[in-house]
């Protein structure tokens, strides 16, 4: 079964958590909706071909200027099987765009779950990490609570598989969920990796299930 490649971007834990304000409101706002924890179980029983799988999208870096964010995916039911961990930056574009810009992390099994203890990456630099040229998303609100982003197309370029000459992904993001479709094309333009049928859904956990 095939499993999700988030490039996103996104954020866990204003349940309880003072997020750090900037002057910019907007942006402050757009942080709070997209930090939390994220499940698709339900999607999963709904929908052929879906997995069940957490999305912990936590602040760290607290101290340092700008907005950091944690991020995990792992499979619902085991979450020390990994699919994707990031570091991910939330950035203002211009008057109208937030842009979030994601970091390869070395040594990545050191920090398999540590949004249990992200005090652990105090002592990680930006230095040592690796940008992901090209796969930026950018996001332009829709309503007080919506926001849609994108990456560019033809950018982001896949370390994956041979056959994948880049991928996309299309996000919606709203108070409570975050859809996410990703998906990777050959050099001719093909669609050869990806769910054809829809995004992914991950709907906010307020209580343990």
């Amino acid at each position: 079964m095939q499993k999700p490649f988030l490039i996103l971007f996104l954020i866990i834990v204003t349940l309880g958590c003072n997020t750090k304000k900037s002057k910019d409101q907007e942006l402050d706002d757009f942080v709070k909706i997209i930090s939390g924890n994220f499940s698709s179980k339900k999607q999963s029983k709904q929908e052929s071909g879906y997995s069940a799988v957490n999305l912990y999208n936590y602040p760290i870096w607290e101290n340092r200027s700008g907005y950091w964010f944690y991020q995990e995916l792992f499979d619902h039911k085991n979450n020390t099987s990994v699919y994707n961990q990031r570091i991910v930056h939330i950035k203002r574009v211009d008057s109208v765009t937030i842009s979030t810009t994601s970091y390869v992390i070395p040594n990545q099994k050191k920090y398999v779950n540590s949004w249990k203890n992200v005090s652990v990456f105090d002592s990680l630099t930006k230095d040592s990490l690796k940008i992901r040229e090209g796969c930026d998303v950018y996001f332009k609100k829709k309503t007080s609570t919506i926001y849609q982003g994108k990456t560019e197309k033809g950018t982001c370029s896949s370390s994956f598989s041979k056959t994948i000459s880049y991928t996309t992904s299309n996000i919606v993001i709203s108070r409570n969920k975050i859809s996410s479709w990703d998906r990777g094309y050959n050099n001719q333009g093909k669609q050869v990796w990806g769910k054809i049928q829809g995004p992914y859904v991950f709907l906010r956990v307020i209580e343990e299930e």
